[in-house]
């Protein structure tokens, strides 16, 4: 199974709501059983978009309902080699009519103690997940970060996040190239506006070096999609916008909601053209998964 972490060179980037949409295109278009977690002790908020709630931003009461759920606990079962799919899905929030486990983050809020308890047993946590789902995504920490890197080591696929910030691209190429496998690595540019200078295509251009047609993708801006992330009606609205039960039972319909929406059949359309662009950059990531796998299945036959 794979094993994507989602990085960016500095918080902020939209790295979050960009896995989001990323992960709810693959586990309801494409079929994947996807497993979202995150290694953020503070300043992250993977949860209240899908969960419907604001969650661990204030510490109030909505904190209470992953009590006894989450990374903490996935954590406690591998340690006494407990973490089986019963116990795995325990732990995890599930949503109906989805293969999307939702594993939330750690309540422990001292570094030192994260370290401790979480840093050094994380890794057999993800090993233990990898035996009962398609794909982990892990929202990591931006930066140079250890925990981090030490997973975008070991990761099948690294996203890097950026934006059309000529301050973001110059930090990332100018402080963190040299640190990446590029053919394990797929840049991602959120917040996308077509109509900037700085577009994807100049990117590939002036970066060629790095980027090409097939390791970058956009999330573009979609006013839409940010009402939802406030509103923590996330699946709701990505299931209105791509009529999902109407395709229920066709597991190619990523590629035929592309076909559907032609490049400039929607240019006026925000919403459209921001679920275009998502499709595409998912069958980007995929591409380049299943040939990880294959090279990988290759590697261990001795070919």
């Amino acid at each position: 199974m794979s094993k994507i972490v989602f990085w960016s060179p500095l918080h902020g980037q939209g790295q979050t709501s960009n896995m989001h949409i990323l992960a709810l295109i693959l586990s309801l278009l494409y079929k994947k059983k996807i497993l979202l977690m995150q290694t953020h002790i503070s300043m992250n908020n993977l949860e209240g978009p899908l969960v419907g709630k604001n969650v661990g931003i204030d510490g109030s009461i909505d904190d209470n309902i992953f009590q006894d759920i989450g990374l903490d606990a996935a954590v406690m079962y591998s340690r006494i080699n407990m973490l089986n799919k019963n116990t795995l899905e325990s732990c995890c929030i599930t949503f109906p009519e989805t293969s999307l486990l939702l594993l939330p983050g750690t309540e422990i809020k001292n570094g030192e103690i994260f370290e401790q308890d979480i840093g050094r047993n994380v890794f057999k946590v993800i090993e233990d997940i990898e035996k009962y789902v398609d794909i982990v995504m892990i929202d990591a920490n931006s930066g140079n970060n250890d925990l981090s890197f030490k997973m975008i080591s070991s990761a099948d696929l690294t996203v890097i996040n950026l934006t059309q910030r000529r301050y973001v691209l110059d930090t990332f190429f100018q402080e963190y190239a040299g640190r990446f496998d590029f053919g394990k690595v797929f840049f991602l540019i959120g917040n996308y506006d077509k109509n900037s200078g700085y577009n994807i295509s100049n990117f590939q251009k002036k970066y060629r070096k790095y980027l090409g047609k097939n390791n970058s993708g956009v999330i573009p801006y979609s006013t839409r999609y940010l009402d939802a992330l406030n509103e923590c009606e996330l699946l709701k609205m990505v299931r209105n916008v791509l009529n999902i039960k109407r395709f229920a039972e066709i597991s190619s319909f990523g590629r035929m909601f592309i076909k559907k929406i032609k490049p400039g059949r929607f240019q006026n359309d925000e919403t459209e053209y921001f679920f275009y662009q998502a499709c595409q950059s998912a069958e980007k990531i995929v591409t380049k998964l299943n040939l990880a796998e294959n090279k990988s299945f290759m590697k261990r036959r001795g070919a």
